[in-house]
């Protein structure tokens, strides 16, 4: 497998991928983050729980592939490097010395002062930056709570012929620092030393998207998301070192969605996404407050000022329009209570708070929907430049939306690979029972690179895959 860069616009870098993989198995949108501590629990920021299927996905392919080479590829938010926070013991008692050795592992020497030095205030609430050593320390935690997903991949790469490449997505836009890159090998190493699997495909990395054999375009899709695109250079002020620069979906997830999955998990992961602040100003009423007011403050303190122009635009002052309901709905409320105080009459309390609910409700909802303050369901409508710009290209593939989807025009085709992690819909009362292990396979030595049941779904009840029957776009 050979990579080259092959264009370079607008930062956007599209690189071209030889290979003679016969097999191509695409998955996206896991979202791992620290999974299970040694204590047993797990946090609410994490959203990934399909460990056991995934080794088992992994090793029913290698057997089916066993004489076969193939190259499996995760497009991007495999690592959910934004959902890595402190544990309490971690804040009051940090351990440096364990730190300063995992970066001594990628060669990066840093004493026990200057790593204290770096750990700041915010950070102990919000969790590590997106330095490559602070990031490193986050991978860590990571491969320390999914030990079978990293054994996994390590039994994929310890097989004659299989190879990994792991695309950038918004989520782990860390992959962007070669360090953070060095460490993963690193660690997928001593795991096969540890299971005397020693590793002999190689693994890849893609920065933005990659056109394979002239035929397959692949790239996360969050470029398309205003909520999500990068805007300008990867890094603040161009520096090789340093921090990222982060869309303004990355603020709200560190800052604002970090705290309410602690205490309501899988909210964020609600269908439709517009459902998403009307539920929680339903159930958790006390704490939307507090997102709509301290942690939105936080919010506009750390976000990059040019990423939120760039999603605003001239809409900022429009933000009053949000703040005007909340602090009336807060000020009604306050004197209803003091009523209550002189006269004992608790009647009117609850109409005002539903009263207020609902304006809020509505008015954010408008605001979201006019400035488009959300992630798209659909990436197809971007597939038609990328086919014209490439005319050789058979097949487009996307993340992102968490959205399985295929459309099939004139030879060619649209997937969305979607996503293995859950799903709720309309409340996080409601699971859907239907599991979401999507996944893509591609076959580049037949006469034909894709067919109609290439999008699949993977059963881990019955250990089987199973064809992804959706609803065709022509």
């Amino acid at each position: 497998m050979t990579l080259q860069n092959n264009s370079l616009t607008d930062l956007h870098q599209v690189e071209t991928l030889n290979t003679t993989a016969a097999h191509l198995l695409i998955i996206s949108d896991l979202h791992i983050a620290r999974g299970k501590e040694p204590s047993g629990m797990i946090t609410g920021t994490e959203n990934f729980f399909a460990d056991d299927a995934l080794q088992r996905w992994i090793q029913f392919h290698l057997h089916k592939y066993q004489e076969e080479s193939a190259l499996l590829v995760i497009n991007g938010d495999f690592i959910d490097f934004l959902r890595v926070i402190f544990t309490e013991t971690e804040v009051l008692h940090f351990d440096y010395v364990e730190w300063q050795k995992i970066l001594q592992k990628v060669q990066i020497h840093k004493t026990i002062e200057e790593l204290k030095n770096s750990f700041t205030e915010d950070e102990k609430v919000y969790g590590f930056k997106t330095d490559d050593f602070k990031s490193i320390w986050k991978l860590e935690k990571v491969f320390a709570g999914h030990e079978k997903v990293f054994l996994a991949l390590v039994e994929w790469l310890s097989c004659p012929n299989k190879e990994l490449l792991i695309l950038k997505g918004n989520h782990d836009l860390e992959w962007h620092w070669e360090k953070v890159q060095a460490y993963f090998s690193v660690k997928l190493n001593d795991i096969s030393l540890q299971h005397n699997k020693p590793i002999i495909g190689k693994i890849s990395f893609i920065q933005d998207s990659v056109i394979i054999n002239e035929k397959l375009y692949i790239e996360h899709g969050h470029r398309y998301d205003k909520f999500s695109h990068v805007v300008g250079t990867p890094t603040l002020d161009g520096k090789l070192s340093g921090q990222l620069r982060l869309p303004l979906g990355s603020f709200v997830n560190r800052y604002l969605l970090n705290r309410i999955e602690i205490a309501y998990p899988f909210l964020d992961n609600i269908r439709p996404t517009s459902n998403i602040l009307a539920i929680l100003l339903k159930e958790r009423f006390p704490l939307a407050i507090e997102i709509l007011t301290k942690r939105v403050l936080a919010l506009l303190k750390f976000v990059d000022k040019k990423a939120f122009s760039y999603v605003f635009g001239q809409a900022l002052t429009f933000i009053g329009i949000i703040m005007i309901p909340v602090v009336l709905t807060i000020f009604l409320m306050y004197k209803d209570i003091t009523n209550i105080n002189l006269k004992g009459d608790w009647s009117n309390l609850s109409f005002l708070k539903n009263l207020g609910t609902l304006v809020i409700s509505y008015i954010i909802g408008q605001f979201v929907g006019v400035f488009n303050l959300k992630e798209p369901d659909d990436l197809s409508q971007e597939a038609p430049n990328i086919f014209k710009k490439y005319p050789n290209l058979e097949v487009i593939t996307m993340g992102h939306t968490h959205n399985p989807m295929q459309i099939f025009l004139d030879n060619k085709a649209f997937f969305n690979s979607g996503t293995w992690i859950p799903i709720v819909e309309h409340t996080v009362g409601n699971l859907k029972e239907d599991k979401t292990y999507n996944y893509l396979e591609l076959r580049f030595l037949e006469k034909e690179l894709f067919t109609k049941d290439s999008l699949k779904r993977w059963n881990d009840d019955a250990l089987r895959p199973e064809s992804l029957y959706l609803t065709l776009k022509n």
